[in-house]
């Protein structure tokens, strides 16, 4: 190989090196995260909350996720839908079934807990 060849593939390893440092070890000092809030409205029409209080029960044992909270809003949830949202925020701690009347509450506490 020629001089200019090998000076010009140790640029490169080089630059390639320095890319996978900051890749891995630079992002994830500088970059803060922040837990997430998830609000699910409870509504008598939505056939979807058991399969989206699953979904949501998933992404958090997974661990995979920054969701710290998760409000669930009754705003015209039927019986079926507030014991299923009852049930689940006896399962996670970090679920709290509330009432439209009471979100600004809740959102509070939460922006002011964490």
């Amino acid at each position: 190989m020629e001089t200019a060849e090998i000076i010009a593939i140790s640029v490169v390893a080089l630059i390639a090196a320095a890319e996978i440092f900051c890749l891995f070890i630079c992002s994830k000092h500088k970059k803060k995260s922040y837990p997430l809030c998830i609000v699910i409205p409870v509504l008598s029409d939505d056939i979807e909350l058991e399969q989206r209080l699953g979904y949501i029960s998933c992404l958090i044992e997974d661990g995979s996720t920054f969701i710290k909270t998760v409000l669930l809003v009754d705003i015209d949830g039927s019986n079926e839908q507030v014991q299923l949202c009852r049930d689940f925020c006896q399962a996670y701690h970090a679920a709290e079934f509330t009432n439209i009347d009471e979100i600004g509450t809740a959102l509070k506490n939460y922006l002011h807990f964490h």
